[in-house]
């Protein structure tokens, strides 16, 4: 049996699920498997290239196999080129390879769509086509958001048919959480789409570690943390007055301030706060006083040479596109997973569709 994990948007959480479900049926004694259609997150390792996401559910899941057998086509600037001339890139074949050898080696075989249900078109690969070639059923995910989701999940609903099992909401604000759970699943449930589960927003779930900032922002660190797994869950701009930041900061625990290198009143402020790391942006140094209180309370502090606004941006696109990677954020993930989606039942439905 084929599950194929579809999403309405990019960064719905379909990686997440996936390591989730896995982890769960396998629990329960279920052969799971998995393979991701096509990866579009390129790192090298052992002279190939791999996708990251794929790498890592199979080293969780301890999937048998070589890289390319949970993700077999990884897109790369070259590839985008070649599918601009019209060059035949031959990619279903190692698709299809790829499915049918996890397949007879698992219960349920978890396929990893695209970003929605269009992606992939460009190099031929459909995904409503190969959810149908490869006779799958399907998970579709959406990260809630009103009305716009009901348009989302109601077009998918109506191209996939009675393939789709049907829908999980994702990341749903906690005062959206009771609306969800019951008008909008009501709504869905009377239009014939079942709603197998809403998963609540989670700071941590949210938060990204020291480590992957320092990796992300190519920062220089000057204090290091007590551990780079620590995880930060909010961060702000020290751009204001003295007074005005401290009473912000204060508001705000497990964050990241981002300031000027030369702001060192606005740095004292955050250290006198509930902060986990400071970014130092124009590649200036802090002073020893700021060093010495960081290292005394545990901070990280980093620097980069960026500006602040260009730093900024580049934080908010790694918070757009979290992935779960540390310990705490898996064990996290599953049993939010766990209490929040009708796993049996979907496991059911997988088996007697």
């Amino acid at each position: 049996m084929k599950l194929y994990i579809a999403s309405t948007s990019e960064y719905s959480g379909k990686t997440l699920i996936a390591l989730a479900l896995g982890k769960i049926w396998s629990g329960k004694g279920v052969k799971v498997g998995y393979v991701k259609i096509l990866g579009k997150i390129p790192v090298a390792e052992g002279g190939r290239v791999i996708d990251d996401d794929a790498a890592f559910i199979a080293r969780e899941l301890s999937l048998d196999g070589p890289p390319e057998a949970v993700c077999p086509v990884v897109i790369t600037q070259d590839m985008a080129m070649a599918a601009y001339r019209g060059e035949d890139l031959r990619l279903r074949g190692k698709i299809s390879a790829a499915v049918h050898d996890a397949e007879a080696r698992s219960d349920v075989l978890l396929l990893g769509g695209t970003a929605n249900l269009r992606d992939g078109t460009f190099f031929g690969l459909s995904p409503l086509e190969l959810i149908v070639n490869y006779d799958c059923r399907v998970l579709l995910l959406d990260k809630f958001k009103g009305e716009k989701s009901m348009d989302q999940v109601l077009w998918a609903a109506a191209a996939l048919g009675p393939r789709l099992l049907g829908v999980v909401f994702n990341r749903v604000p906690p005062a959206q959480e009771a609306f969800v759970r019951g008008t909008a699943a009501a709504f869905l449930e009377a239009r014939g789409v079942r709603v197998l589960g809403a998963v609540p927003q989670d700071p941590l779930l949210d938060s990204v570690s020291v480590g992957s900032l320092v990796e992300s922002l190519s920062a220089t660190v000057l204090c290091a943390p007590p551990a780079p797994e620590t995880m930060i869950q909010r961060f702000c701009v020290g751009a204001m007055d003295v007074e005005n930041a401290f009473r912000i900061f204060r508001m705000i625990p497990r964050k990241a301030v981002v300031t000027g290198g030369y702001r060192t009143d606005i740095q004292l402020a955050a250290l006198e706060t509930d902060t986990v790391c400071l970014v130092l942006t124009g590649g200036v140094d802090p002073n020893d006083i700021i060093l010495a209180r960081a290292r005394e309370k545990g901070v990280a502090v980093l620097k980069v040479p960026g500006d602040t606004f260009t730093t900024v941006e580049r934080f908010e696109q790694l918070l757009g596109r979290l992935r779960i990677r540390e310990p705490e954020k898996v064990r996290r993930g599953v049993e939010a997973v766990r209490a929040a989606v009708d796993t049996d039942g979907l496991l059911s439905l997988c088996r007697n569709p």
